[in-house]
């Protein structure tokens, strides 16, 4: 077996190189060490000193790609929790104009004029609060690709209570549900629109869909120091304990089915404490099996 020296190695690299000194410069990396002064004339720490240079520049390379990884992790990361929210969101609206054109398709004839006039008009409304909170969402989407996804600004809280509620209206007529608020007009938060939105959007639609027939679902809001606590209380069948352990954690998804056998994805929780969490509130539950549950979150409060 031939034996290399370090002499033989730094004879090739001194070749190579034609016994020039390194001032590497690749793309913006810079080598700290330009014609050092201070290192010796020896084969042996040239060469040491040429493999701490490549070392150094490797690190910085490994460095940055692993910063890209990063990136192009948080964009499809973000891209994927667009499209969840998106279908979330979309979902209740959607099913409330479906089940209208069912009752028409299946059973008009069961129906008067007024009554089928009415059912229209039920769903002209979904259709039309579906289209709103869709150019709403993708207008959220623009902004959240221009980095702008988080814009806390002054939000009334009771015309954004009463907008949710005209946007539930059929769902909650279909249990012939109550919703009911307490929120006077001078309270106000700073929170980002779309965000809050979803948080209430979310929280309703839930109280919904786990209240009986005939069920009242009730929001009160009250000024705790710099923040504003809201509460979402419904009458309805309540939560586990099993379940309620486990209601915000992100590796555990929990969809029980509604009280119509209403369908869920288990997402819209999460997206509550995530957003609720962003304004630096918290957010949690309290619930008794059979008597209801109420969920309960903090958002700043405009002052």
């Amino acid at each position: 077996m031939m034996n290399v020296t370090l002499h033989d190695i730094q004879k090739k690299l001194e070749m190579a190189k034609d016994n020039s000194q390194p001032n590497v410069n690749y793309q913006g990396i810079s080598s700290q060490y330009s014609k050092p002064s201070d290192i010796k004339n020896s084969p042996n720490d040239k060469l040491l000193f040429r493999i701490k240079e490549m070392e150094k520049i490797n690190e910085t390379l490994q460095n940055t790609i692993k910063e890209g990884k990063d990136h192009l992790t948080d964009v499809e990361n973000s891209h994927a929790k667009f499209l969840s929210i998106v279908a979330h969101d979309l979902r209740s609206p959607f099913t409330a104009i479906i089940g209208v054109l069912d009752i028409l398709d299946s059973k008009m004839d069961d129906y008067s004029h007024p009554e089928i006039e009415n059912l229209v008009h039920l769903a002209s409304k979904s259709a039309i609060s579906t289209l709103d909170l869709l150019e709403n969402l993708i207008q959220w989407s623009v902004a959240q690709s221009k980095e702008k996804s988080f814009n806390p600004v002054k939000i009334d809280l009771q015309e954004l209570i009463a907008d949710e509620f005209e946007s539930v209206d059929f769902a909650a007529r279909q249990k012939q549900i109550t919703l009911a608020h307490s929120i006077v007009p001078s309270l106000k938060v700073t929170a980002d629109v779309q965000m809050v939105k979803t948080i209430f959007r979310n929280l309703i639609g839930n109280a919904i869909k786990y209240s009986k027939i005939g069920g009242v679902i009730f929001i009160k809001a009250t000024e705790s120091n710099n923040f504003i606590e809201i509460g979402v209380r419904d009458n309805g069948v309540g939560i586990t304990p099993r379940i309620l352990k486990d209601l915000f954690k992100v590796d555990k998804f929990n969809s029980a089915p509604g009280t119509n056998n209403e369908k869920g994805t288990g997402f819209g929780l999460l997206f509550c404490k995530e957003f609720v969490e962003k304004h630096g509130g918290s957010i949690w539950v309290e619930s008794e099996l059979g008597k209801g549950s109420i969920f309960k979150f903090t958002l700043p409060h405009y002052i």
